[in-house]
C-alpha cells in the first residue's frame, strides 16, 4: 500500500536543478528586456531634448531675421531678403546650427505691400541623434 520512501526520493533527484535553470533563464530574459527598455527610453529622452533645442534654435533664427528686416528705430527700412543672413551663428547652442531661407513676393506695381516668407531650420545633434525643426513666418511690409 505504501511505496518505498527511498525509491520515491531517488526518482525525484535533479528536479531542483531543472527548476533552478528555468528560474535563471526567465530572470535573464527579464533583465535583458529591462535593459532594452531602459536604452530605448534614453534614446527617446535624448531626441526630445535635441528636438526642443532645435525648435528654439529655429525660433531664434526667425527672431534674428525679423529684427534684421525691421530694425528698431528705422521704420523706413526697405523690406528685402538681401539683408537676411543665410547662416546664423548661435552662441549658447553648442552642437546646433540655424539656416534661414528667405523668399520675397511682390504683386503688381499698383500693390503697396511686399510679402516675405521666412523659413528657419534648426538642427541639433549629430549622426543618428541629429534632430531638425523648422519654423515658417510670413511678414508683410510697405514696398519702397
Amino acid at each position: 500500500m505504501y511505496r518505498n520512501l527511498s525509491t520515491s526520493l531517488r526518482s525525484q533527484t535533479g528536479s531542483a536543478l531543472v527548476v533552478a535553470i528555468f528560474i535563471i533563464t526567465v530572470m535573464a530574459m527579464m533583465a535583458a528586456a529591462m535593459i532594452k527598455i531602459n536604452a530605448s527610453q534614453a534614446v527617446t529622452t535624448t531626441q526630445e531634448i535635441l528636438g526642443t533645442r532645435a525648435w528654439f534654435a529655429a525660433h531664434s533664427g526667425i527672431e534674428i531675421s525679423l529684427n534684421t528686416l525691421f530694425p528698431i528705430g528705422d521704420p523706413n527700412q526697405m523690406l528685402t531678403c538681401d539683408v537676411v543672413p543665410k547662416q546664423i551663428p548661435l552662441v549658447d547652442f553648442d552642437g546646433c546650427s540655424v539656416t534661414v531661407k528667405c523668399d520675397q513676393f511682390s504683386g503688381d506695381s499698383a500693390e503697396t505691400t511686399r510679402r516675405i516668407q521666412l523659413r528657419s531650420t534648426g538642427r541639433c545633434g549629430s549622426g543618428q541623434y541629429q534632430v531638425a525643426r523648422q519654423q515658417q513666418v510670413w511678414v508683410k511690409g510697405l514696398a519702397q
